[in-house]
Order: structure tokens, then C-alpha cells, then sequence
């Protein structure tokens, strides 16, 4: 059972053993070890309860927290809905104003000019002084927030010309979506369902949830899909270089490169031919 959202965590492996003392469990370890599948019971209404209860009263994660983001997502997709049926409106290409486009890019430089700042990347897990680091999380954040400026601006005015580059804004974002988790994957080992399952939900809740409100055909949303078939295969890539490493002995190189090649193998094979 996961409390606070954390395995391992060893408050709620107390909180665990105390529970089954007041309830003349004799040895919790035996009782949920997955060796132990005779004495283990498949369903434990108070545990479940008292589970509920303690994710509920944290102050981080809670069951608060959870229902106030819920409630935000609720808005969000009310406020779209209403803009989606409002009858004033006009055909998304009659929008059509490049100068417009500009002009508020315009502004947006003035305004970046005027707040520029120098922030060092924070210390790494390693240690170390912060420094700048290249693609670190600050340098791709920031690239990241203004594709999104240009992506709203470009679909709001409908400026065609520069479809192009948008385009490449795309890949750009959905390899950073690839280059984020490898940096991940590659540094803790963790291919856990736990975080399968927490990257699925990031990438497909909400448009999921704006598909069917708005009543717009998924498809419309290429860069959803994009995203999670890149997730995916960054990760399944990622484990195949992890063990070969760990199982087969190779070194950290040949391991990735393999593993690199055969996803390549893969591309080629699924989506490079009909």
C-alpha cells in the first residue's frame, strides 16, 4: 500500500505495523510479502480505509489537492466549452492577421528585453556550484514557453506562412518530450508502472477530457499522440539499454548504442514502410 505517494516510505510502513497490531496481525511482513501468498489476504477493508484516510489528511498530494485541481480542470474546460458554442463568434480563418502576429511578438521582445535576467542552473544531485548548464531544465523550460507563445499566436491568427516553422516547433518539443525522460531513465532506473502510468495521465488527462467536451475529433490533437508514442519508445529503449548493462555486462556505450539501433530498427520498420 502507498500512503504518501512515495514506495518504501517508512512513516507509513509504522503506520502499517501499529494498524495490524490493533488488529492482531501477527507479522505484517509475512502478511504482505509477495512470497507468502497463503497466509496473504486479498482484501483488508480497515488497511484500505485507513490508507484513504492518511492520503486524505496530508498536506501535499491530498485528497484536497487533489479535488481543488479538479475543480480548476472543471473551469477550464466550462470556460471552453462556453467559447466554443458562443454564437458571436466567427469562422477561425476570417481571424486571419498577420500584422497582428507580429505585433504582438513585438511586445513580447520589448518585454523580455526589459525583464532579462542571468539565473544559474541550481546544483545537481552530484553536487557542485550552480552554474549554466546546456539544456538543463531552466534553458528548456524557457524554450518551451515560447514555442507555446507561438503555437497560440500562430492558431489565433491564422498566419500560414509560417507554418513551416511551427512544424519544426513541434518536433522540437516533442524530442524534448524524448530527451527529458532519457535523462530520467538514465539516471534512476526507474521503469516502474507508477511512473508509466504518472506520464500517460500528464500527457493524455486533459486532452482527453477537451476532446469530448468540446466535441472535437482526437485527431485534432496530433501532438498528443506524438508525444505519447515518443514517451513510450524513449522508454522501452531506455530499458532495453539498462539491461543489457545490468544483465548481459556490456559497458554504458555499447549497451545505449545498441539499444538506440534496435528502436531505430523498429522506426524503420512500423512507421518508415506501408
Amino acid at each position: 500500500i502507498i500512503r504518501c505517494g512515495r514506495l518504501h516510505c517508512f512513516t507509513c510502513y509504522d503506520e502499517m505495523r501499529t494498524t495490524a497490531a490493533n488488529n492482531n496481525i501477527e507479522d505484517i511482513d509475512a502478511e504482505y510479502s509477495p512470497k507468502n501468498t497463503a497466509k496473504r489476504r486479498p482484501f483488508r477493508p480497515l488497511i484500505m480505509v485507513s490508507a484513504v484516510k492518511a492520503w486524505a489528511s496530508q498536506e501535499k498530494n491530498g485528497l484536497k489537492d487533489f479535488t481543488l485541481a479538479q475543480c480548476k480542470v472543471a473551469l477550464v474546460l466550462a470556460v471552453a466549452h462556453f467559447g466554443n458554442k458562443f454564437e458571436p463568434s466567427y469562422p477561425r480563418n476570417d481571424n486571419h492577421a498577420p500584422e497582428m502576429f507580429w505585433l504582438v511578438n513585438f511586445f513580447l521582445a520589448i518585454g523580455t528585453i526589459a525583464t532579462w535576467t542571468w539565473k544559474a542552473s541550481s546544483a545537481g544531485r552530484s553536487g557542485g556550484s550552480p552554474r549554466v548548464i546546456i539544456l538543463g531544465r531552466e534553458q528548456t523550460e524557457e524554450w518551451k514557453g515560447w514555442m507555446q507563445w507561438a503555437f497560440i499566436f500562430y492558431h489565433y491568427y491564422r498566419v500560414f506562412y509560417v507554418y513551416n516553422e511551427i512544424r519544426v516547433f513541434v518536433s522540437a518539443y516533442v524530442w524534448m518530450t524524448g530527451f527529458g525522460n532519457f535523462l530520467y531513465f538514465d539516471k534512476k532506473g526507474d521503469f516502474s508502472i507508477e511512473r508509466f502510468v504518472s506520464m500517460i495521465l500528464r500527457i493524455n488527462y486533459f486532452p482527453l477530457l477537451l476532446s469530448f467536451f468540446l466535441t472535437v475529433p482526437l485527431e485534432l490533437y496530433y501532438v498528443v499522440p506524438l508525444h505519447t508514442s515518443g514517451f513510450v519508445m524513449t522508454m522501452i529503449t531506455c530499458y532495453i539499454g539498462y539491461q543489457l548493462e545490468q544483465k548481459l555486462g556490456m559497458s554504458y556505450w555499447k549497451s545505449r548504442t545498441f539499444a538506440v539501433g534496435l528502436s531505430l530498427v523498429a522506426h524503420i520498420l512500423f512507421y518508415e514502410t506501408s
